[in-house]
């Protein structure tokens, strides 16, 4: 009786060593290449982010005013760094943002005009325009609001 002889597999089964090595350092590549334009992507995202905030505690400030039928002050302090939304009558804070560099945010500079702040009165009307610029190395976003509440980002 014959028995038949099991055929050998002439072809490879897998991958070699080598070019599994080769496809890890391409995509390591890529992935090195990428990294600066994610990074500079996350960061004016961060900021974007950070002036949708100031534009709302802005509007908010002129919401409160109206309101409470109370003159409230926005000011920020550079030593700190905190924006902050004051009742000007009692002096009680009402909000609070702070806009320097932290782990969620990469502010480089903050630029608040005027510098002395603003006061909103009830009647919706503040004592000047203000303006919050916000700047992270290269990219800048600004906050503006008019004397009579509307608030601008671009």
């Amino acid at each position: 009786m014959i028995h038949p002889i099991p055929h050998r597999r002439t072809g490879r089964g897998g991958f070699t060593a080598i070019e599994l090595i080769i496809v890890a350092v391409i995509i390591g590549l890529m992935a090195a290449a990428s990294m600066p334009r994610i990074s500079r992507i996350v960061g004016e995202e961060r900021i974007r982010k950070l002036q949708s905030s100031v534009a709302a505690d802005v509007e908010l400030a002129f919401a409160l005013a109206q309101r409470e039928h109370k003159p409230v002050t926005v000011t920020y302090s550079t030593s700190t760094k905190v924006m902050s939304v004051t009742d000007r009558v009692s002096g009680t804070v009402l909000k609070t943002r702070y806009l320097g560099q932290s782990a969620e945010l990469s502010t480089t500079a903050v630029t608040f005009s005027p510098s002395a702040g603003i006061t909103i009165f009830p009647m919706g009307l503040a004592t000047a325009a203000l303006t919050v610029t916000v700047t992270n190395g290269t990219f800048t976003r600004t906050v503006r609001a008019t004397r009579a509440g509307q608030v601008s980002k671009s």
